[in-house]
């Protein structure tokens, strides 16, 4: 790519426009380097797992506010749902690829509000869910 890209700024004159398109196609290959050195690499993924607000409360017994939790959709409620179960609740995070669940520390607290599913475009809690919280209204 480096002898290339030589050869055409010798070929390429000092035209403004040439000059650009040589840049671009540069910056192609330079990206497109960056990403062969990185499947190369023992973590050939080009996404991580960065750990949330929530999992950080949950394993140091930070308080959380979740507000307008029934707008939540129904995946991320099931995974809330496991996390409110007794005092050993827990939350596994499979998309960071762990095997053994999250513990939740003894002072975490989760707090949530909504609006009532009668507003426009609300719905309400699954039952199960609903009943793991104090209302207050």
């Amino acid at each position: 790519l480096k002898t290339n890209s030589k050869l055409e700024e010798e070929k390429i004159g000092k035209n403004e426009k040439d000059v650009k398109f040589l840049s671009s196609w540069k910056s192609v290959g330079e990206k497109l380097h960056k990403l062969d050195l990185q499947l190369k690499q023992k973590n050939a993924l080009a996404f991580a797992f960065i750990e949330g607000s929530l999992v950080k409360a949950v394993e140091n017994g930070y308080w959380v506010l979740l507000d307008e939790i029934n707008l939540a959709n129904a995946e991320t409620l099931e995974c809330l749902s496991g996390l409110l179960e007794g005092s050993k609740g827990s939350i596994c995070l499979l998309e960071r690829g762990d095997k053994q669940p999250v513990v939740r520390h003894p002072n975490f607290t989760l707090f949530a509000c909504m609006n009532p599913s009668t507003d426009v475009g609300k719905k309400d809690l699954p039952a199960g869910l609903r009943n793991r919280f104090t209302e207050f209204f």
